[in-house]
């Protein structure tokens, strides 16, 4: 088996050129272009994508090659591949029976999926002392009556430190608009074959070892996260709507929020800037989601039944506010910035300092499962030592409690798979860390509201204190009591580590 290690990326059709332009300076040899006409297969239920796998046979240069590919094992953006030359135009059973699909394979049959026609430009070039391999594919995908366009570009490392492949990566990316991707071929391929393209993505689990080492741990968590926000921005930006900002914000902040769990390996300062620069994702995202929540979940019901002075100007109002918030979340998409965040968390996860430094190397190669266990054990003190002074706090020192809350429950749900003989107890406590950020959430959403309610009466004092009074109610006691039962749950929830 080999493994290969590589950055995809997608652009704009019309910035190729650029991009070969760019890489003709580093090139070390002539360049080929390929046709490669794909197809793949699986069986009726999709066997082998529920595995993580990608079956697929392919015409190109060389003649025809049958390729399983598994998901990521080993560094980021490191996959296991299966490759046979093949006669004829259907996957060979005989090869695949040497492969680890073979079991779920069995006497199931194996069918068409969707087809890729590309064409491939590749070059050999040499950075450094690393040698890498690029690869820009212009085509499409089909399924059925449904068409999707390709453009990707792939930096393969051949021989060299992984840094040099991020080097290139950057200088690339400082003049072509060169998007971080995640997604294969082959999952957006099945994506259009079952019409699901557009679809918010959610977070896949993270898949790790109970006997994994901490630096493990966290390279597969921070795959899973940075996955989650690759995909969401895709689709966000493919159709802007309110569940894909949603999936974006979640994913930006569970990036943060693992550089806290992981805190002793992240004290470098590409870990303290790449923090900055996902606060700052994070903070498009907050005002789009706001609106939404605001839009759909609150004025939609209270509107019908509200009648004041002034309703239909502060509707107008609200539509304008919604409409800016989503105009500002977009142009910050499109950003050399947003971009570069993408970039540098892969960088950081795959080739940081942490991943060399030997100040570090104790905790980065001891067992995540006792890791794990001191951070659970600190995480839930954090929030314990704050939910008995709940009465005592006040708005702003709610929502911090909030945020402590919601890093613990984020590190129980990643951590949790470290504990396999307490499954239930750790579902049991992921369930109560959720109950307990829902509720302190719903206060926050509250006071939120009111800052809300101001920007759709565009500093119309009487206007806004009207519409507060149609949105905001009298449900603070009830919503406090909520949140101190629901701690109270929460602190005395049994542990799982």
């Amino acid at each position: 088996m080999d493994r290969e290690i590589e950055l995809k990326f997608l652009l704009p059709p019309e910035a190729a050129g650029q991009a070969l332009a760019e890489l003709k300076a580093f090139q070390a040899g002539e360049g080929a272009v390929r046709q490669l006409d794909a197809t793949y297969f699986d069986t009726p239920d999709h066997a082998l994508r529920r595995a993580g796998y990608g079956l697929r046979v392919r015409d190109g240069e060389g003649g025809r090659k049958q390729t399983l590919k598994s998901a990521s094992a080993g560094g980021v953006f490191s996959r296991g591949e299966w490759e046979t030359v093949v006669d004829g135009p259907e996957p060979d059973r005989d090869a695949l029976a040497l492969t680890p699909a073979a079991a779920m394979l069995e006497d199931q049959p194996l069918a068409p999926v969707f087809t890729t026609h590309v064409e491939r430009v590749v070059r050999l070039i040499q950075v450094g002392e690393a040698t890498i391999e690029t690869a820009l594919d212009r085509g499409e995908l089909s399924a059925a009556d449904r068409r999707a366009p390709v453009c990707e570009l792939e930096l393969e490392l051949k021989a060299g430190p992984p840094r040099a492949l991020f080097d290139l990566a950057r200088a690339l990316a400082a003049r072509v608009p060169l998007r971080l991707s995640l997604v294969s071929k082959a999952e957006r391929g099945y994506d259009l074959a079952a019409g699901e393209a557009g679809l918010p993505p959610r977070r896949h689990a993270a898949g790790f070892r109970p006997g994994a080492t901490v630096g493990e741990a966290l390279q597969a968590l921070g795959r899973a996260d940075l996955g989650h926000l690759c995909a969401a921005l895709e689709a966000l930006r493919e159709r802007p709507e309110a569940e894909a900002v949603h999936q974006a914000r979640v994913a930006t902040r569970r990036l943060r929020a693992l550089l806290k769990i992981f805190k002793p390996l992240a004290k470098d300062d590409a870990a303290r800037g790449l923090d900055e620069e996902l606060s700052w994702l994070a903070g498009e995202f907050d005002a789009a989601r706001d609106l939404d929540v605001f839009v759909d979940e609150i004025w939609r019901d209270a509107a019908p039944g509200a009648a004041f002075a002034g309703k239909d100007a502060f509707e107008r109002g609200l539509q304008a506010v919604h409409a800016n918030a989503y105009l500002r979340m977009e142009a910050a998409l499109e950003s050399p910035r947003a971009r570069a965040v993408l970039l540098e968390a892969a960088a950081w996860l795959e080739a940081g300092d942490w991943t060399t430094d030997p100040a570090v190397a104790e905790i980065r190669d001891g067992l995540a499962k006792a890791y794990a266990a001191e951070v659970l054990h600190d995480r839930r003190k954090a929030v314990k030592k704050r939910a008995k002074r709940f009465d005592d706090l006040d708005a702003e020192a709610r929502h911090r409690l909030r945020l402590k809350g919601k890093t613990l429950r984020y590190a129980a749900e990643d951590l949790a798979p470290l504990f396999p003989d307490h499954a239930d107890r750790a579902e049991r406590f992921v369930k109560a860390a959720k109950a307990a950020q829902d509720t302190l959430g719903a206060l926050n959403d509250r006071s939120v509201r009111e800052g809300l309610v101001d920007l759709a009466a565009h500093g119309d004092a009487d206007l806004s204190r009207a519409a507060q009074r149609v949105v905001l109610g009298d449900e603070e006691r009830d919503l406090l009591t909520a949140a101190r039962a629901a701690l109270k749950d929460l602190v005395e929830a049994k542990t799982f580590w």
